[in-house]
C-alpha cells in the first residue's frame, strides 16, 4: 500500500486483544520485582549498618561490578535511598529490557518467520502498521509501568524512599531502558534474516554493554555515558544532589533514532527477508543429522555456542574482580577491623562474593537450560514433531534427548564460567585453586537440574503453559538478588530451591540436601516422561 501506517489502529486493537492478559501479568510481575522489597529493605539499611554497607557496596570494586556505582562519598549519607538506588536500578532496567526484547521479537520478526505477518499483509494493511502497533503497545506498557512503579514505592511511605521526584526518576530510568531495548530489537529484526539471529544479536549487545559498564563503573564512571545501559543508573536516583534526567532523555532519543532506522529498513525489504545474507549451508547433510540427537544439536548448535562463549567471557570478567578485591582489602583498614585481620577479611569477602556471583550466574545458566528444553514444545506448536513421529522414533528418545542436552549444556556452561574465573584470577596475590572455584560452582548446578525438572512437568502436563517456568526463574533471581537484604517470610524463602544448597565456600559441603534434590529432580523428570508419553501432541 502507498500508506505504510494504514490500519495501525486496527492492528493495535488486535494486539491488545491477544496480549491483554500477558501484559497484565508482566505489569504485576515487574512491579512485584521492583517495588515489593522496599519496606523490608528498611530493616537491613539501618543507621547501625550504614558503615558496613558503605564499605561492602561502595568501596568494594567487586560489588560495584555486580550492582553498579553510586556517587555517595560518606557512610553517613549511604542511607536507604542510595542503597536502593544502587542495588535495584541496574537489575530492574535489565529485567525490563529482557521483557521488551522477548516481546518485540515475538510480535515482529518471529511472526514473519511463522507466516503470520504474511496473512496480515494479504489485507489492506500498511507495511508499517503492525510494527507501529507493537511500538505503541510497548510505549503504553512502559509508561504505565513507570507511573505505577513510582506510585507503588511512594505509597509505601518508607523514610528515604518517599520523595516523589526520586521515585519517578527511578521508574522512568528503568522504563526508558525497556523502551530503548525494544527499539534495539526492532532494528536488529530488520537486519537479520530470522528471529533467532535478531534476538541473539540484541541479547549479545546487552551482555556486551553490561560487561563494559563493569569496567567503567570501577575505574572511569564518566566513560559510562558512552554506554546506553549505564544510562539507567547514571541519573543516580535517590542520591539527591546528584540526581539528573540526562540518562532518561538520552535513552528516549536513541530509541527514537533506532525506530526511525527500523522504519527505513523495513520499508525497503521484503517480508521474511533480512539485510544480512543467510548461510548457504552444505551441499550434503552430515551423517550426524541421521540421528535424533545429532539433528536436535544441529538445530541449536549456534545458540549453544554463543551462550557458552558468553559464559566463558563472563567468567573472565568476574575473575578480574578477584584481583581488585585484593587491592580493596589491603588498602581498607575498616575491612580488616570488621573481619579481624587480613587473612580473615580475604576469606570472608572472597567467599561471600563467590556465593553471590555463582548464585546469579547459575540463574543465567538456568535460563539458558530452560531455553534449550523449551525448544521441545516450540517444535510441537509448529507441528514439526509430527514429522519426527512419522518415523520409527519413540517418545522416550525425543523426551530424553532434549532433557539430556539441556542438562549437559548447562553443566558445561557452569564449568566454562568457573574456568574463566580461574584463568583471570591467577594473577591475584593469593589466587584460588581450580578446586576451590569449581566445587562451589558445581553445587549450584543442582538447583538448575531442579528447574529443568519443573519445566519437564510443565511440558508433560501443561505444554501450552511452559512459559510459567520463567515466573519461577524470576522468583529465584529476586530471592538471590534481594533475599539476604530483606526480612522475607520463612515460607517464601523455602520456595527457593537455592536456599537448600550449601553456600560454598562460606559453608561446608552438605551432601544430604544435594542428593535429596537430585533424587527428587530425577523422580520428577521420570513422572514427566510418563505423562509426556501418554499425552497428545499440541499444534499451532
Amino acid at each position: 500500500m502507498n500508506q505504510p501506517l494504514s490500519k495501525t489502529g486496527t492492528m493495535l486493537k488486535v494486539l491488545l486483544k491477544r496480549d491483554w492478559l500477558k501484559l497484565i501479568f508482566w505489569l504485576l510481575g515487574l512491579l512485584a520485582f521492583a517495588a515489593s522489597g522496599v519496606g523490608k529493605m528498611e530493616v537491613a539499611a539501618s543507621p547501625a549498618t550504614a558503615s558496613t554497607m558503605y564499605t561492602m557496596f561502595v568501596k568494594n570494586p567487586a560489588m560495584i561490578g555486580l550492582f553498579g556505582t553510586t556517587p555517595i562519598k560518606s557512610p553517613a549519607a549511604y542511607s536507604l535511598g542510595p542503597i536502593f538506588g544502587q542495588t535495584m536500578t541496574l537489575i530492574t532496567a535489565i529485567t525490563f529490557a529482557i521483557i521488551s526484547i522477548i516481546y518485540v521479537i515475538n510480535r515482529t520478526r518471529k511472526e514473519e518467520d511463522d507466516g503470520i505477518a504474511e496473512l496480515f499483509r494479504s489485507y489492506s494493511i500498511g507495511k508499517l502498521a503492525n510494527t507501529t502497533a507493537v511500538v505503541l503497545e510497548l510505549m503504553a506498557l512502559h509508561l504505565i509501568i513507570a507511573f505505577a512503579l513510582a506510585l507503588s514505592i511512594q505509597a509505601q511511605n518508607v523514610t528515604g524512599l518517599n520523595d516523589w521526584h526520586s521515585n519517578l526518576l527511578f521508574a522512568c530510568s528503568t522504563s526508558a531502558q525497556g523502551l530503548l531495548w525494544g527499539m534495539f530489537t526492532l532494528f536488529f529484526a530488520q537486519v537479520f534474516p530470522d528471529a533467532t539471529g535478531a534476538k541473539g544479536a540484541t541479547f549479545g549487545l546487552l551482555g556486551l554493554f553490561y560487561i563494559l559498564r563493569m569496567g567503567t563503573d570501577v575505574s572511569a564512571v564518566h566513560a559510562g555515558w558512552f554506554n546506553p545501559l549505564a544510562w539507567s543508573y547514571l541519573g543516580f536516583p535517590y542520591a539527591k544532589s546528584f540526581e539528573n534526567w540526562l540518562g532518561v532523555v538520552l535513552a528516549l532519543l536513541l530509541a527514537g533514532v533506532l525506530l526511525l532506522l527500523a522504519y527505513l529498513l523495513e520499508m525497503k525489504r521484503d517480508i521474511g527477508a533480512g539485510y544480512l545474507p543467510e548461510g548457504r549451508g552444505r551441499a550434503q547433510a552430515k551423517k550426524s543429522l541421521l540421528s535424533l540427537p545429532g539433528l536436535v544439536l544441529s538445530l541449536q548448535k549456534k545458540m549453544i555456542f554463543a551462550w557458552l562463549v558468553a559464559f566463558f567471557v563472563l567468567g573472565l570478567v568476574y575473575g578480574s574482580m578477584f584481583g581488585q578485591m585484593d587491592e580493596f582489602i589491603n588498602s581498607n583498614p575498616t575491612v580488616k577491623q570488621i573481619f579481624v585481620g587480613d587473612a580473615t577479611a580475604h576469606k570472608a569477602i572472597v567467599g561471600n562474593f563467590m556465593v553471590t556471583l555463582f548464585s546469579i550466574l547459575s540463574i543465567l545458566v538456568a535460563a539458558f537450560a530452560v531455553i534449550l528444553l523449551s525448544r521441545m514444545t516450540t517444535e510441537e506448536r509448529k507441528n514439526r514433531q509430527e514429522q519426527l513421529y512419522a518415523l520409527p522414533v519413540s517418545r522416550a528418545k525425543v523426551y530424553w534427548t532434549y532433557v539430556i542436552l539441556a542438562l549437559v549444556a548447562s553443566l558445561f556452561a557452569q564449568f566454562l564460567t568457573a574456568v574463566g574465573i580461574y584463568i583471570e584470577q591467577k594473577s591475584m596475590e593469593n589466587p584460588l585453586t581450580f578446586a576451590e572455584i569449581i566445587q562451589p560452582a558445581l553445587v549450584w548446578v543442582v538447583g538448575i537440574v531442579f528447574v529443568l525438572a519443573l519445566l519437564s512437568l510443565l511440558i508433560a502436563f501443561l505444554p501450552r503453559a511452559v512459559g510459567l517456568i520463567w515466573g519461577y526463574v524470576g522468583f529465584l533471581l529476586f530471592m538471590t538478588y534481594l533475599g539476604r537484604l530483606l526480612d522475607l517470610p520463612q515460607w517464601l524463602e523455602k520456595l527457593n530451591i537455592y536456599d537448600y544448597l550449601p553456600k560454598m565456600p562460606v559453608e561446608q559441603m552438605a551432601w544430604t540436601p544435594v542428593l535429596t534434590i537430585l533424587l527428587l529432580s530425577a523422580g520428577l523428570m521420570t513422572v514427566a516422561y510418563m505423562g509426556y508419553r501418554k499425552r497428545d501432541l499440541i499444534g499451532g
